[in-house]
């Protein structure tokens, strides 16, 4: 199932289950969700009907093992571990020959690369704007983007997993339907995501493996959470947004209503990890208990303190590279005082205090209203069977799922 959304010029995204009656699945589909992050790898079936929030009945998360010093062909083999687990996990919990549907997998940094560009073209004379035209248009773009990604993946290792018009004018005046309209200015910002070949052939294998999947279709999260933002904060048309993983912080510029921009660091919760395992000259398992601990306020006050100079030390060091970001991101003048953000449960208040801690010259002495996207608020949009684990990213990504499979059903 391949969705292609690039006729929705505003961004608008406005086997397996317990066996049933064999009139269960006339009005219903089952979907499989799988969220592949940097440090955890994530999977659920999801029940879609028409005419009720989507059920989950199942869901499965599975660390990544940690990597002490980061190597592409390591990460990838750890990341299809985690992946098989989860899926075997999955299938066991089922215990039936029922395939799902539909298929979609969301990769976070640094399993893909998001890249807004501004296209025009301006002629003398007027001439018809065409589907063929913008699609040729648009592909001419992906086409100098993958040269200029060559040194990072080469061009026939690249996957584009999205390629959606953000806005589109003619003459000068942005247009919903630009179809069989005449002009002689067209102006497009478009939004691409790419991912490795290799990492999208190698996740594909790894669901077939064990679901018989005719497609998958690939995303990138930050689209994901912009919307399913917008659909539970409809007023909020100006924000930032950060997914905070194991590696890495994608961050993400919403400016009236439209995903303008995304930029990542290398920067995450295993950093602070890292960091303390050096410091303390253990290993990574020691450090990461450390830290936990730490989190949860078990360890006795000497060990607390050590632990909190290296926390604050490296918190700041994150804080630096995000305030150079938001500098990047407001280079047009526009800064948006809200931030929501997505982390995993443990880091969020640690989080929380250093973004809210972040500084910019547009802000003057204004601070920034910083929001958790947690569990309580996304998981009000969907239901789950019982015992079910509330797993905000994939309720996230099953809410645009959902919003999917509705435009093309």
């Amino acid at each position: 199932m391949a969705f292609s959304l690039l006729n929705n010029f505003k961004f608008t995204y406005k086997s397996l289950r317990p066996r049933r009656e064999p009139s269960w699945f006339e009005n219903e589909s089952l979907t499989l969700i799988v969220d592949i992050g940097s440090a955890s790898v994530g999977a659920s079936l999801v029940i879609f009907g028409k005419g009720q929030p989507p059920k989950i009945i199942a869901s499965i998360r599975e660390n990544i093992s940690f990597q002490e010093v980061i190597s592409s062909t390591q990460f990838l083999h750890a990341m299809n571990q985690a992946l098989e687990k989860v899926l075997k996990a999955l299938q066991g919990k089922t215990k039936t020959t029922v395939v799902p549907k539909h298929f979609f997998c969301t990769l976070s940094s640094p399993w893909f690369i998001l890249k807004t560009r501004k296209l025009s073209i301006s002629k003398n004379e007027e001439f018809e704007v065409t589907e063929r035209t913008i699609e040729k248009f648009v592909d001419d773009e992906i086409t100098k983007l993958t040269e200029e990604l060559k040194d990072i993946l080469p061009p026939q290792d690249i996957r584009i997993i999205e390629k959606k018009i953000i806005h589109i004018k003619l003459n000068g005046y942005e247009i919903k339907n630009p179809y069989k309209q005449k002009t002689s200015q067209l102006q497009m910002a478009i939004i691409v995501g790419i991912s490795s070949m290799k990492v999208v052939q190698s996740i594909e294998r790894k669901i077939n493996n064990f679901f018989h999947a005719k497609s998958v279709h690939f995303g990138a999260f930050p689209v994901a959470a912009f919307s399913a933002i917008r659909d539970i904060f409809p007023t909020e048309k100006n924000f930032l947004f950060l997914d905070i993983t194991g590696e890495a912080t994608d961050v993400s510029l919403i400016d009236d209503d439209l995903l303008t921009m995304t930029v990542s660091f290398p920067r995450g919760k295993n950093f602070f990890i890292r960091e303390i395992s050096t410091r303390f000259r253990t290993v990574h398992e020691e450090a990461t208990t450390l830290f936990s601990m730490f989190l949860r306020n078990e360890l006795e006050a000497s060990k607390h303190n050590e632990i909190l100079g290296i926390v604050e030390h490296t918190g700041n060091g994150w804080l630096t590279r995000f305030e150079k970001v938001i500098k990047t991101l407001s280079e047009n003048g526009t800064l948006p005082l809200k931030i929501f953000f997505t982390a995993d449960t443990d880091i969020t208040p640690l989080f929380l205090n250093i973004i809210s801690k972040a500084k910019s010259e547009l802000l003057m002495d204004a601070v920034f209203d910083v929001q958790y996207l947690d569990q309580h608020i996304v998981s009000m949009f969907v239901t789950f069977e019982t015992e079910v684990m509330r797993d905000p990213f994939i309720v996230v990504e099953t809410l645009f799922a959902e919003k999917l499979i509705d435009q093309h059903s």
